[in-house]
């Protein structure tokens, strides 16, 4: 993929083309070969397995490495920016001394290591080619007079710098995808933790405005409240003694009910004790007894008579 795109530029996307026609002639022939033989052997499968070209029975082209190769990771969404009136203090100098704000992606550089902006100026003075005839030149005046040494392994240089290119080009965009999460991921952490902070603030300031509202409130409707208050507290003390007088009555009204059941009972057993004395004493008399026998004998004699 990088020979590629380095050979479009160069020869004005031709072998771009003929690349991309030879692979789609190689694809048409391995989807012939699949479907005119059965089963593809072992190293018709790896060939195809290569090129990413699904075998029998598969719907979609295997998953690999290579399919991430070349591709440039973007953001899904850009990072905040920072509000323009927003101030820590009134006395901040947000002309000379602005906020410092997180760049969303690092500086354009060339040749892996050299900032865009110091070859930019040069392009008015020599061209195109003049940042790298001035960095070159210096290059080769610091190596040639000795001043940049390279040691022993100096050459292995090269080497990491070809390893650098196939991690990035390979992993590199999965890699900045994952790590993209993750740093979402703890932000979002580190927000929840902010807001669980917040949280009890929060809660007070509603609690105090609440409180503000209702002593307002009760300021301006104090006379009233208080009017109503003696109301109310009359009232109760008006029930209390209608409560309290009721119940004095009640209990006199049942002592003197008490008082004449009593009195009235006390007299019953009087009389009647009077006249069981009465009708004993009378009838242990002799003369009393000879008068009731002779008027019952004169009543049985008459019954008889009648009968």
């Amino acid at each position: 993929m990088s020979l590629s795109r380095l050979s479009s530029v160069r020869t004005g996307g031709r072998l771009v083309a003929i690349q991309s026609h030879a692979r789609g002639a190689a694809h048409a022939a391995a989807t012939t070969a699949v479907s005119d033989s059965d089963e593809p052997g072992f190293l018709q499968k790896v060939m195809l397995r290569w090129k990413g070209i699904p075998l029998k029975g598969e719907a979609q082209p295997p998953k690999t490495m290579f399919d991430d190769i070349g591709r440039e990771w973007s953001a899904p969404e850009p990072l905040p920016a920072m509000p323009k009136d927003f101030k820590e203090h009134p006395e901040r100098d947000l002309v000379n001394f602005p906020y410092p704000e997180r760049a969303m992606y690092p500086p354009k550089t060339r040749m892996l290591m050299i900032p865009d902006s110091w070859c930019t100026p040069f392009h008015k003075l020599t061209g195109t080619s003049g940042p790298y005839l001035f960095f070159g030149g210096a290059f080769a005046f610091l190596v040639n007079k000795e001043l940049w040494v390279y040691e022993e392994q100096g050459h292995m240089t090269a080497g990491w710098i070809l390893f650098y290119l196939l991690i990035s080009r390979s992993v590199g965009f999965r890699l900045d995808q994952y790590l993209y999460g993750e740093f979402q991921n703890r932000m979002n952490y580190f927000k929840g933790l902010i807001q669980e902070d917040l949280k009890d603030a929060t809660e007070f300031r509603k609690t105090s405005a609440a409180e503000t509202t209702s002593l307002q409130a009760v300021k301006e409707s104090f006379p009233t409240i208080l009017k109503e208050n003696m109301e109310l507290q009359l009232e109760a003390t008006y029930r209390k003694n209608v409560s309290t007088v009721s119940t004095e009555l009640q209990r006199r009204i049942n002592y003197l009910k008490d008082t004449e059941d009593a009195k009235a009972r006390f007299e019953k057993n009087l009389m009647l004790k009077w006249i069981v004395e009465g009708v004993e004493q009378q009838a242990t008399d002799a003369k009393f007894k000879e008068q009731f026998l002779s008027n019952s004998i004169q009543q049985l004699k008459g019954l008889k008579v009648n009968v």
